[in-house]
C-alpha cells in the first residue's frame, strides 16, 4: 500500500505494507483491478466513459481517462488539470473497479483512488495557484429570469445536442453547478457570483452556427443572468509525473 509525504509543494507517494493502510494512515482499497481499454464513440462521436461509486464500498472506473480519474479522485474541475495532453486522449483509456468494506465513506473512497492513481500510475502532483482568465456568472441588470424549487431530492444537470446547437436542463440546480456546466462550453472557468441561494429550474438553448442565440445572449435572455469577463486565482493541479501504462493486477 501507500503513504503520502507532502513536502515542497510535491504530493509524492511510497510503498508500504499489505495492511490496507500505511502507518501514515493514508487508506487503500483491499482489492483492485486496472485494465486498459478504448474510448468507444456513439454516432455523434461522443465518448462514454464514467467514475463512481457502483454499490457501497465498490468504486467503478469504465473506459475513463487518467484525467477523468484524477479529477473524481481530487473533487477538480477539467480546468483545473494541468499535464500531458496523453492524459485525456482516446489512446489511453482505463476499466478500474475497486473494492473497500461497504460502510466506507464516499470522501474515503476518493483518498483510497488518490492511492490507487499513485501506485498503479506512479501518479505525482502539486498543487499552484495561478491567476487566469475565467466568466464571472453574475445576475443581469434586469434581474433573475429562474424559477426557485423545493430543495428536497438530488439536484443535477442534463444536457442534449450536436454540431449545431445545445440544451441544457434541470428540474433542480444550484447556480454552482450551472456555472460549472457553462465552464464546459465556453473555455474557461465560470464562478458563480450571482448570490442566488437554493435550486432552480433551468431550461437553456443556444446557438452554435448562428442561426440562434449564442450561449453568451441565451444566458442573459432566457435565464436573466449574465457572464462577464475577468480574471480570478484558481487553484490548478499540476501533474509532475505519471505512467501511462500502468501497473496492472
Amino acid at each position: 500500500m501507500t503513504r503520502a509525504i507532502v513536502g515542497a509543494g510535491l504530493l509524492v507517494f511510497m510503498s508500504c505494507g499489505a495492511s490496507g493502510q500505511s502507518v501514515e494512515g493514508a487508506p487503500a482499497f483491499d482489492v483492485a483491478s486496472v485494465k486498459r481499454t478504448q474510448h468507444s464513440r456513439n454516432a455523434d462521436g461522443l465518448s462514454i466513459s464514467d467514475v463512481k461509486i457502483a454499490s457501497p464500498g465498490r468504486l467503478v472506473a469504465t473506459n475513463a481517462s487518467l484525467d477523468e480519474c484524477i479529477r473524481w479522485a481530487y473533487e477538480a474541475k477539467e480546468y483545473q488539470i494541468s499535464g500531458p495532453d496523453w492524459l485525456n486522449s482516446d489512446a489511453a483509456s482505463y476499466d478500474i473497479e475497486a473494492k473497500a468494506p461497504p460502510n466506507t465513506p464516499a470522501k474515503q473512497i476518493r483518498l483510497m483512488m488518490q492511492t490507487l492513481l499513485a501506485e498503479r500510475f506512479k501518479l505525482v502532483l502539486h498543487r499552484e495557484t495561478r491567476v487566469l482568465p475565467v466568466y464571472a456568472l453574475v445576475v443581469a441588470k434586469n434581474g433573475p429570469k429562474l424559477q426557485e424549487v423545493n430543495s428536497e431530492g438530488g439536484a443535477g444537470l442534463s444536457s442534449e445536442g450536436g454540431p449545431n446547437g445545445v440544451r441544457v436542463t434541470s428540474p433542480k440546480a444550484a447556480m454552482a453547478g450551472l456555472a460549472h456546466r457553462l465552464s464546459l462550453d465556453v473555455g474557461r472557468p465560470v464562478l458563480d457570483r450571482t448570490e442566488l441561494k437554493g435550486f432552480f429550474r433551468i431550461t437553456l438553448e443556444w446557438s452554435r452556427e448562428g442561426d440562434g442565440p449564442s450561449i453568451f445572449a441565451a444566458i442573459q435572455e432566457q435565464l436573466g443572468l449574465k457572464l462577464e469577463g475577468t480574471k480570478a486565482p484558481i487553484e490548478i493541479l499540476v501533474i509532475d509525473r505519471a505512467q501511462r501504462a500502468p501497473t496492472y493486477n
